[in-house]
């Protein structure tokens, strides 16, 4: 059954005391993924090109947030980005619980009642948005690292 974005909020652990943070005011998520290589296995004897699955090639994600420098996570978003952190994230969709905790190996303690998206990855852009008659907004980039996992729901 497809999903409803209605209530999906974005989440990442902050290192600096493993506290969870909320990216306040997501209007858009994208881009969250991997391209798999090819790998020729072609013989001179073949007539077609043939091939494999190679290695995962992270891609680039974007967040799109109402920016406003009040928000605390806002604030502490562009400090992390500056320091080029390589952090952890999750993206629960739809309406539900938010992650309990952050367990000793540094990562999130999910609920089952949403389904999930983690992965890993450093902010590589931060601009600021000034619209005419608009709002301010940043479209944050991350370059993710290694291959994003799904966990769904368990607990309805």
């Amino acid at each position: 059954m497809a999903k409803l974005t209605k209530g999906t909020v974005l989440y990442v652990i902050d290192p600096a005391d493993d506290s969870i943070l909320i990216v306040g005011c997501a209007t858009n998520i994208d881009g969250i993924d991997t391209t798999l290589e090819q790998v020729e296995t072609t013989c001179l004897e073949d007539s077609a090109r043939t091939y494999v699955a190679g290695m995962a090639t992270p891609g680039a994600a974007t967040f799109t947030i109402n920016f406003d420098p009040d928000d605390a996570s806002h604030v502490r978003l562009h400090q992390m980005k500056v320091a080029g952190l390589t952090l952890k994230w999750a993206v629960g969709i739809g309406i539900g619980d938010p992650p309990t905790a952050v367990d000793s190996n540094g990562e999130f303690e999910l609920p089952g009642t949403r389904p999930w998206i983690e992965f890993e990855g450093f902010m590589n852009s931060y601009p600021f948005s000034f619209p005419l008659a608009g709002l301010v907004t940043s479209n944050v980039g991350i370059q993710v690292s290694g291959e994003p996992t799904i966990t769904p729901r368990s607990n309805p």
